[in-house]
């Protein structure tokens, strides 16, 4: 009996609720959070049933090489009505030693912000483990931090080791690592819902020895692209804009005026498109699918995920200034050394988390 081959699919959307706003998973494969399919024959398979099951076929050959059943990035939207919790991410290295886990780059992009919204992302100038620990006790961590006033569009890569969050009224799409490994540094002498988002065991004793407490790197609250040179002229053509390209993941932006034609092949990777505005369709040829399934409409807030057994596919909007996120992991240089949890994929590598961009 002949193999069926996988097709693109859109995912549900899972939402939790807290007192200073929400977090809604679009692609997840957390465990305690794994957002599953909705299209065709495939529908009601979690995301980590999917990669328990096909394996390679949904992330592609150097991903499971390296992360195995775990798949490798997340996507969130965060609806900010107050104040966040100020938290931190450690790097791969750290997450892995001491839990087992990846840790969390981040790439925030916003959605909209309100009139004196606000984020706070790392040190105005170089500080030290005791001088935060006791402006968080006192609920003042923001005398040592970075403010800025966002504007929709901007985007902001938040390395591992950062304190960061929002307040206001703000939505943010956030892309990281698939991990939860966000410890919380300051709620703002408000417990509410606080051991509910955060796991007590991750907490800012336990954080001090990975955060990064020198002054913040300048380019990187510019809220604009990080990566000159990275969007070649005849993808920047397309509509193309590349916002974050990490070991981790890289991040697109398209905004998609035309049908576009995409070879997976290229990049060995799956591929996730969120809808930031309008609506797109997903057509693959007979040859990826059957005919019922050869045409995924994807509306706005929607994510949809194309296997890397997907290997040719387009991509067109059905609404006028349709605007997308693209998230993949491409392929690293042979001689590239990138860590991955043990016990999840192939060897155990260790190396740096993000790339310095300061």
């Amino acid at each position: 009996m002949e193999e069926k081959k996988l097709y693109p699919f859109r995912l549900t959307r899972i939402e939790d609720k807290y007192s200073w706003g929400s977090e809604q998973f679009r692609l997840a494969d957390l465990g305690y959070r794994d957002t599953f399919v909705l299209d065709g024959w495939l529908s009601g398979n979690t995301m980590g049933d999917m990669m328990e099951t096909y394996l390679d076929r949904v992330t592609g050959d150097h991903i499971f090489d390296a992360y195995g059943v775990q798949f490798p990035f997340q996507i969130r939207k965060i609806q900010v009505a107050g104040k966040m919790p100020l938290r931190v991410s450690p790097d791969d290295e750290m997450a892995r030693d001491r839990y087992d886990h990846l840790g969390k780059e981040k790439l925030w992009y916003v959605l909209q912000a309100g009139k004196g919204s606000r984020l706070l992302i790392g040190f105005r100038r170089d500080t030290d483990a005791s001088e935060l620990y006791s402006e968080c006790l006192e609920g003042n961590p923001e005398n040592l931090m970075n403010t800025l006033e966002p504007r929709a569009g901007q985007f902001f890569f938040i390395p591992s080791g950062t304190p960061h969050c929002a307040f206001g009224e703000m939505s943010i799409v956030e892309v990281s690592e698939s991990s939860a490994m966000d410890f919380c540094l300051c709620n703002w002498g408000s417990p509410e819902g606080l051991s509910e988002e955060f796991d007590p065991s991750l907490n800012i004793i336990d954080a001090l020895d990975f955060i990064k407490y020198e002054r913040y790197p300048e380019k990187l609250l510019a809220g604009r692209n990080l990566n000159d040179g990275e969007t070649s002229a005849e993808d920047a053509a397309l509509g193309f804009e590349t916002l974050l390209k990490i070991k981790q993941f890289t991040v697109n932006k398209i905004n998609l005026k035309q049908p576009i034609g995409i070879d997976t092949d290229r990049f060995g990777s799956c591929i996730a498109y969120t809808s930031l505005k309008g609506s797109f369709e997903i057509q693959t040829t007979p040859e990826v699918s059957p005919d019922s399934e050869r045409l995924l409409a994807v509306t706005e807030g929607e994510t949809a995920l194309i296997p890397a057994e997907c290997s040719n596919f387009i991509i067109a909007p059905r609404t006028a200034d349709t605007v997308l996120l693209e998230v993949m992991v491409e392929k690293l240089p042979a001689d590239d050394e990138t860590f991955y949890p043990s016990g999840d994929g192939g060897e155990d590598l260790v190396g740096d988390g993000a790339e310095d961009l300061g």
